[in-house]
């Protein structure tokens, strides 16, 4: 059994009119996997929580499936359901003809232009618009890549500052610190040279590049935050305003 890794509210956090994003709401984690008895009941009776939103592929749901919690929701959003080998081991990965850094790079990308992830994110912000004052916990394997756009997205629609959802993004290099080093360690035992284990820890750790990298993209190609989110991800004009008067204060 063990504690839930990368996990943090992401209320608290200031926008730029004044306002504040509601704590207890917005829950981000990596995988829900056996987890302590005890943190399933601060998640239940701290944070009342009623959703799981689970962005993993099926072959990441289907080898590690999340605990069932009793009176909670559990949705499935494959995010990465048009990218091949998002399931891939670290060795598979470190075989690829690019670097760790460029895959990144590549990543962010497709989180922002492939059409799964549109849909899934498309999905997943109209369930939360739709389902006001309902606390969800959203998570992917790691909790960092998938799960760092949604909540970017979140923030981003509750006009919180770029600043501001960089830092709530890299925290995530704090608080994997111990899970990554056990990975470490285990691929130590199965013979991955120090270059490879640098590649390794690329992958598990977030680069405010690469986030960056995506509002640029957000930015060049479809005008703006704004624009992308009701132009590509189907939101309607108003919104904005319904995440604001549901989730901030």
């Amino acid at each position: 059994m063990k504690s839930l890794v990368n996990f943090r509210d992401i209320g608290n956090i200031p926008t730029v009119d004044g306002r504040t994003v509601k704590s207890g709401f917005f829950l981000r984690s990596g995988e829900v996997v056996n987890v302590e008895n005890t943190v399933i009941d601060r998640l239940l009776n701290e944070y009342r929580l009623r959703t799981i939103v689970d962005l993993r592929g099926k072959k990441e749901t289907t080898e590690r499936p999340d605990d069932k919690i009793v009176g909670v929701d559990y949705v499935n959003i494959d995010i990465l359901k048009d990218v091949k080998g998002q399931g891939a081991s670290f060795e598979e990965l470190l075989q690829g003809s690019h670097s760790a850094d460029k895959g990144m790079f590549d990543l962010y990308e497709e989180l922002i232009l492939t059409k799964g992830a549109k849909k899934g994110y498309q999905q997943f912000l109209e369930m939360i618009v739709s389902n006001p004052e309902n606390p969800i916990l959203f998570h992917c394997f790691a909790g960092k890549d998938r799960t760092g756009l949604a909540a970017a997205l979140i923030l981003g629609s509750l006009g919180v500052s770029k600043d501001l959802i960089f830092k709530d993004y890299l925290l995530t290099n704090e608080l994997r610190k111990p899970a990554n080093q056990q990975i470490i360690d285990q691929l130590k035992t199965q013979g991955l040279t120090d270059d490879q284990l640098q590649e390794v820890l690329v992958m598990m750790n977030v680069d405010q590049r690469y986030l960056d990298h995506s509002f640029k993209i957000i930015d060049q190609e479809f005008g703006g935050f704004e624009k992308y989110v009701v132009d590509e991800l189907n939101m309607s004009a108003g919104f904005f305003d319904e995440m604001k008067n549901a989730y901030t204060a």
